[in-house]
């Protein structure tokens, strides 16, 4: 990699940046907080401010950068995009991975070095629930107050989470803890995320040689989506960075802080001014939406706390740009005829169904039946994303699709490439090898290849199809999966996403008359309209979005936590490029009350109905 001036740097790719990006990306000597709204393109800034750091030897060999992300799929398309603009020189290099990953990371690597009394079992599993009930209910602790399982589970976390280290009290927690550090009764050592997190920040913290060494070998770390930031996940990176000549950046919107209810902590920004004094860089572009939609945005600056600041929307809209309706139905038959008729015609005017989005507030179940129903009338696919969302984005599954891409059209060298690269690292075939390794690696791979390829020609059932994914694994190597995933190490995890995925793949198969390549499509979302809550939608973008249900019903937590809620409302809101659609219903069966209101959030619906807002369709069996 050819290393140029800091003064003759240029974004990769042609990307323009704006002048407050600009600023954030060229800082390399002091911390810097960016304050990014939906659409102002933070996953490229930090593209571009790697590309930058190691183009201009800022970050100099051997020294890496750390990339903190809350999904799994954030930090794999972080990584992606920096290894796009940078080449394969950084690989390695710049580490891009969840808290939870580089907690675990951690614990894993520096296992011994706890006191024995604090060292897990080294197999220990991850967040199995039954074991952990079991082990509360050995200690005498049987459910006291009637939780329901999903929260007495949340109880059980918490009682752990509370627990101070070493262990010397008597507290439920605290007897409960060596039980699952060290297995019991014939169950597994089983360790919550947040005991593994809990573990890591002591290893850190009582360890100065391997503190040091974390500060050494990460010279700048990136925080995203830092306004979800936990007490704990702060306290952990504190322990880890602070007080070293390691660089932060974060970057972050107070506007879309949706996850209070799992401990995101209200002041993190302030927290942060106080501990680092970064440089605080905002950003005022979006370029994601339409004016009008920037607008509904803004109108929702004053409910969020925040003071309006000059967003700017991109050169490519007109100034009358965006689509905003409000419907009123009678039932929800009414609203799904209505929708389905709005989502074909916008199909019918090249929109593909991809790029059309419908969203709850929660359980799309609940909700979207009669709609994903009705749209089948027109040929058009829609699905809830739960399973498949969490599903592909898994490592082992996502390569998996790529071999399986590659076997029927071999004329996709992108995702060839990734195979090949993907199997020598699984195989340890590395450049100080003979190419004799890497040409017999090549011969096999493509051997397997044609094998599936002629089982694809003449069909298969179920029993074969799980044969085949048996292979393409073996074939791969399991012990070499889990050893470049450690994930994948604990209990049934990896077995278990591989039975998910033979099924769901399978029924994709069957409904396309064993077409191996529009299943494959299918499955991957690229012919049906996703159907998921607003917190799966964090970080995604549609042509349209179509929110489902603006009823006190569905924000039923509202009067508790509207500052919470608001900022869901404007998650939905912000993830549409050029229209969205609310719809009520004045009765819907399929909630616990049939009879809508909207009394609760009806300053949603005063905001809608604000002069020049939104359109407003009252939609009954008589008007459709």
């Amino acid at each position: 990699m050819k290393v140029v001036h800091p003064d003759k740097w240029v974004p990769c790719d042609g990307i323009m940046l704006e002048e407050a990006a600009n600023t954030a990306v060229h800082c390399s000597n002091e911390h810097v907080l960016v304050i990014a709204g939906p659409g102002a393109g933070k996953t490229e800034l930090l593209a571009q401010k790697a590309a930058f750091l190691f183009q201009t030897d800022r970050c100099r060999e051997p020294q890496k950068i750390l990339a903190i992300s809350f999904k799994t799929d954030a930090a794999q398309n972080l990584r992606e995009r920096v290894e796009q603009r940078c080449g394969k020189d950084i690989r390695g290099r710049f580490v891009s991975m969840t808290y939870d990953a580089f907690a675990k990371s951690i614990l894993d690597h520096f296992l011994y070095a706890l006191p024995d009394e604090l060292r897990p079992a080294p197999d220990y599993l991850v967040d199995d629930s039954e074991t952990i009930d079991i082990a509360f209910r050995t200690i005498g602790y049987h459910n006291p107050e009637g939780l329901s399982p999903s929260k007495l589970k949340a109880k059980y976390d918490v009682l752990l989470s509370k627990v101070s280290l070493p262990l010397t009290e008597a507290a439920v927690g605290h007897r409960v803890w060596p039980l699952l550090l060290k297995g019991f009764n014939g169950n597994k050592a089983t360790l919550t995320f947040k005991m593994i997190m809990m573990l890591a920040m002591r290893i850190v913290r009582t360890n100065p040689y391997i503190k040091r060494a974390l500060q050494i070998t990460y010279s700048y770390v990136f925080l995203d989506e830092f306004q979800d930031t936990t007490g704990m996940q702060y306290a952990f990176i504190k322990e880890c960075f602070w007080g070293s000549d390691t660089k932060i950046t974060a970057v972050g919107d107070n506007k879309q802080r949706i996850m209070v209810w799992a401990g995101a902590v209200k002041t993190i920004f302030r927290d942060l001014d106080e501990d680092l004094k970064p440089q605080c860089v905002r950003l005022i572009m979006n370029h994601r939406s339409a004016p009008r939609l920037v607008e509904l945005q803004k109108a929702m600056y004053s409910s969020l706390n925040e003071s309006v600041t000059d967003v700017r929307v991109s050169d490519k809209w007109n100034v009358s740009d965006g689509e905003i309706t409000l419907m009123i139905a009678d039932d929800e038959r009414d609203e799904a005829t209505a929708i389905a008729e709005d989502i074909f015609s916008k199909i019918s005017k090249g929109v593909e169904p991809k790029d059309i989005c419908i969203l709850c507030k929660q359980t799309p179940q609940n909700y979207t039946p009669t709609i994903i129903a009705e749209l089948a009338k027109y040929g058009v696919r829609a699905r809830i994303e739960t399973e498949y969302q969490d599903l592909i984005k898994e490592p082992v599954i996502d390569m998996l699709i790529k071999f399986m891409v590659c076997t029927n059209n071999r004329k996709r060298p992108k995702e060839w490439s990734f195979v090949e690269e993907t199997l020598a690292e699984l195989w340890r075939i590395n450049g100080t090898q003979s190419y004799d390794a890497y040409d017999e690696m090549q011969s096999r791979l493509v051997a397997l290849a044609n094998d599936i390829k002629q089982k694809i020609r003449q069909g298969f059932d179920e029993k074969e199809w799980h044969t085949i994914v048996k292979t393409m694994v073996e074939f791969c190597g399991v012990e070499n999966i889990k050893a470049k995933f450690p994930g994948y190490k604990q209990g049934n995890y990896l077995g278990n996403l591989l039975n998910k995925f033979e099924g769901l793949f399978f029924s994709e198969y069957m409904e396309t008359n064993s077409d191996w390549d529009l299943a494959i499509e299918n499955f991957c979302g690229k012919h049906s309209i996703p159907i998921m809550t607003i917190h799966k939608s964090k970080g995604l973008e549609y042509s349209a979005v179509y929110f489902i249900g603006l009823e006190d019903s569905a924000f039923w937590n509202f009067r508790n936590r509207s500052e919470e809620e608001r900022c869901a409302f404007f998650v939905a809101i912000s993830r549409a490029k050029e229209a969205i659609t609310f719809t009520f219903c004045k009765q819907r069966t399929g909630t616990k009350y049939p009879i809508q209101q909207h009394k609760v959030i009806n300053e949603f619906f005063e905001l809608l109905q604000m002069p020049g807002v939104a359109e407003v369709k009252n939609i009954s069996s008589a008007t459709i």
